[in-house]
């Protein structure tokens, strides 16, 4: 089980990686698109026997170290990858610019482009909508939300050319992976 997708870090994994809340934000007119993962924590996957929190730590540094293109680059310039303490947790961010945000038929068809297939992108009426996957809530966005019992929406206007939001993980929680960063960049003793 993982929660950390390619919205998230893009992983397979032994065990489960989660984060409490996963910000985002592309800039039309510059291509820049900023992720963020907040609290990055280990548990083990229901049916998992073999778990082991090292080896969920392993694969993260693996990931903000590997050099792989996530998108085409033809399309996506990866910029950066790190891992970061914030306060009392561990936080990562990716970097990215889209090459030309004008080649695409719609900013709706970039968002797209950008997340996974269960993250739902929407132009009705020249405004863009995300219709958020279940479990997820608006944190903050600087588009309008609009929550209801079993879906939460994000509606940007027609003149929007910056898109941010921060949610919620639903499936959050687990083993803080911060002393084992905090160890790492301590260097050995």
């Amino acid at each position: 089980m993982v929660i950390i997708g390619s919205a998230a870090l893009s992983v397979l994994l032994t065990g489960c990686l989660t984060v409490s809340q996963y910000k985002f934000s592309f800039d039309f007119q510059t291509g820049e698109v900023r992720r963020e993962y907040y609290d990055i924590a280990s548990k083990p996957a229901p049916d998992e026997k073999d778990y082991s929190i090292e080896k969920d730590w392993a694969a993260l540094k693996q990931l903000a170290e590997e050099k792989k293109a996530e998108f085409d680059p033809d399309v996506v310039e990866d910029i950066s990858r790190e891992l970061f303490a914030e306060g009392s947790v561990l936080s990562g961010r990716k970097l990215h610019k889209i090459k030309c945000p004008k080649c695409f038929p719609s900013k709706a068809a970039i968002l797209s482009y950008l997340h996974e297939k269960d993250w739902r992108f929407e132009l009705v009426h020249d405004e863009v909508m995300l219709i958020l996957p279940a479990g997820k809530k608006v944190v903050s966005t600087n588009g309008q939300s609009v929550a209801t019992a079993g879906n939460s929406v994000i509606v940007w206007p027609r003149e929007s050319s910056k898109f941010e939001y921060v949610v919620s993980e639903p499936f959050s929680g687990g083993t803080s992976l911060l002393p084992y960063y905090l160890k790492q960049r301590a260097g050995p003793k």
